[in-house]
């Protein structure tokens, strides 16, 4: 129907008009509606990239529609697929990313990859392995890679050098730093965490040689020695007042900056955050890669969301959503975006590029978590890591707060994940 409203459409303008007029060509444009969840600076950036990408050519126009934050774009995607009224494209979460397809609102892109809509596969090889795990299921793509993060360690520079260490490399190194800092006579105490630290939990056992959960689906081993070691690290760092977690204070890049703890691991898209809170406090911060273990491999998780397109849109919406993103995936728009929103370049060609470099040298405080764009990855989609990761969370508050057992309540995360997992 739509095709024969566009035929219709162009037969009258044939018949209207003498000549090839401006008129003529925006009505054959095919229009891209993308709902987003950016604001501030970030929505400001968006808007100059798709102007950018609108003034480009004169095939598309994609037009940006604002839906609050990430909590109100989900509720509104969920209620316009009910009413059948879902735009073209809109950002995904890890979880909706997965939800959605589960919920039949997405469908696999792999047939709309193509050169023809600049989306080659010098460009798929460019883009870090580890971002495209995350909207992979059953070798079906399901969204592409757009505003991440990683895991940083943040530093008070002042507090280390009053002691005379050096920036901690392992975990280990944690643990000496809070007796170094309870023999000095220190309150501050060695580590801050956040009060959601399944990302931390999952990064550390992954680190220690744990599978987690295995690329294909096929294992999981969440209650094993190697995973639950490093729960039972955390669980003893806070019990001898070595870390904390966020707490009342909600994040914890606020007790940080006022010099609260030694070290901070936080998402490094909360840089402005932690910039914002040393304005007061006047401490000296630096940026370090996280922790491993002794033996262990660096590895950091990827956060941050991607870009999905829905089922309801035509094949040439489609297609014209694919080659707007394959627009902002290209080196120089990757790096633009990432240089001016603190995410993350998606591709290798725009973390090299002098655009990025650039950027470091005048923020070198985001050299760290460029260092691990190299080995990052994303944690293994499946359908059901949404009440996973609400019961993960719970599991651990109860082990951090509650004095719970360890081996118990990670054994009863393995048993969720089977379940989901049909093992």
């Amino acid at each position: 129907m739509k095709k024969l409203k566009l035929f219709a459409a162009a037969l009258v303008a044939a018949s209207t008009l003498s000549s090839f007029s401006p008129l003529a060509s925006a009505q054959e444009k095919t229009q891209v509606t993308f709902w987003h969840a950016m604001n501030g600076a970030h929505e400001e950036a968006l808007t100059a990239l798709t102007d950018k990408f609108n003034e480009s050519q004169d095939k598309v126009e994609v037009v940006l529609e604002n839906q609050g934050d990430y909590k109100a774009l989900q509720q509104k995607v969920m209620g316009a697929g009910v009413s059948g009224d879902l735009p073209t494209m809109s950002q995904l979460t890890a979880s909706t990313v997965v939800d959605f397809m589960d919920q039949g609102l997405t469908e696999p892109l792999n047939d709309y990859l193509t050169e023809e809509n600049g989306f080659s596969q010098e460009l798929l090889d460019d883009i870090y392995p580890g971002f495209m795990t995350g909207v992979t299921l059953d070798d079906q793509v399901y969204g592409l890679p757009f505003s991440k993060s990683v895991r940083v360690m943040y530093v008070n520079q002042d507090l280390l050098d009053e002691l005379g260490v050096e920036v901690p490399k392992t975990w280990d190194d944690v643990k000496a730093l809070g007796e170094k800092l309870d023999e000095a006579g220190k309150e501050e105490q060695a580590m801050g965490l956040e009060n959601s630290i399944s990302m931390e939990v999952e990064t550390m056992a992954r680190q220690n040689g744990a599978v987690w959960i295995a690329d294909d689906k096929s294992a999981t081993d969440i209650a094993s020695d190697k995973a639950t070691e490093p729960v039972q690290f955390i669980k003893d760092l806070i019990a001898d007042d070595h870390a904390r977690l966020a707490g009342e204070d909600g994040y914890m890049s606020g007790p940080f900056a006022s010099g609260a703890t030694a070290l901070y691991i936080g998402s490094s898209a909360g840089l402005s955050f932690v910039l914002d809170g040393i304005k007061e406090s006047g401490i000296n911060v630096t940026t370090a890669e996280i922790p491993t273990f002794a033996d262990g491999d660096p590895l950091t998780l990827f956060a941050g969301n991607d870009l999905g397109v829905f089922s309801q849109a035509s094949d040439e919406e489609k297609a014209a959503a694919v080659q707007y993103m394959a627009f902002l995936l290209s080196t120089e728009n990757t790096a633009e975006w990432a240089a001016k929103t603190g995410y993350l370049p998606i591709t290798k060609s725009g973390e090299e590029s002098d655009v990025w470099q650039n950027y470091l040298k005048e923020n070198p405080l985001m050299e760290a978590a460029s260092k691990e764009l190299e080995y990052g990855r994303a944690q293994v989609p499946y359908v059901g890591s949404s009440e996973v990761f609400t019961e993960i969370e719970t599991a651990l508050e109860t082990i951090m707060v509650n004095d719970g057992d360890v081996k118990e309540n990670m054994q009863a995360i393995e048993d969720l994940v089977k379940g989901h997992l049909g093992l």
